[in-house]
């Protein structure tokens, strides 16, 4: 191999050479990033009366900027949670996080995933905070289906929390219309 081309190898990105038009080249796994990062693939847990409303909107992901929903949690980035929590739940939802694609995101979608709303009690998970990392909150009983653009906004925008505050279990939340 060449030092030319071992040096076009170690590039992230490059103009090809002799092309009339501007054309880029970049690795693949690039590429995959950046299509992911524009249209998320969500897994919906959805229940109670956001859940509800969520499914009534039918195809309102797409349509508002967001990828086909995921069937499964390996095919996932984006874990919506809309509804109130069981304890019961709280194990299942743990393990479809572990399972999701990295990075992932999580957002609570209305009042009770919030807190707990008015089904707080001795088995519900008053907040999904206190089981997930959650990126976003979306206030609301129930949140209007145009907050789901600027939940992606936030997401694609990079201002929700990193991976190294992930790890250290630092868990700053936005909220949609809330600046830094």
């Amino acid at each position: 191999m060449t030092s030319a081309a071992q040096a076009d190898s170690d590039a992230e990105v490059g103009d090809v050479e002799g092309a009339e038009s501007p054309v880029r080249a970049t690795r693949l796994e690039l590429a995959l990033d950046w299509a992911a990062g524009l249209a998320p693939s969500p897994l919906v847990f959805a229940t109670s009366c956001c859940g509800m409303a969520l499914a009534q909107g039918g195809d309102a992901f797409e349509a508002l900027g967001g990828g086909p929903p995921a069937v499964s949690a390996r095919a996932a980035d984006l874990l919506l949670v809309a509804g109130s929590l069981t304890e019961r739940q709280a194990p299942l939802l743990q393990s479809l996080y572990e399972r999701m694609l990295a990075p992932r995101w999580v957002v609570a979608w209305g009042g009770c995933a919030i807190s707990g709303g008015p089904y707080a009690g001795y088995a519900a998970v008053s907040g999904l905070s206190r089981i997930l990392p959650v990126d976003v909150e979306v206030p609301g009983c129930p949140p209007p289906p145009e907050a789901f653009r600027e939940v992606l906004g936030l997401l694609r925008a990079g201002s929700v929390r990193d991976d190294a505050s992930r790890q250290a279990r630092e868990w700053p939340t936005k909220r949609p219309g809330e600046t830094t």
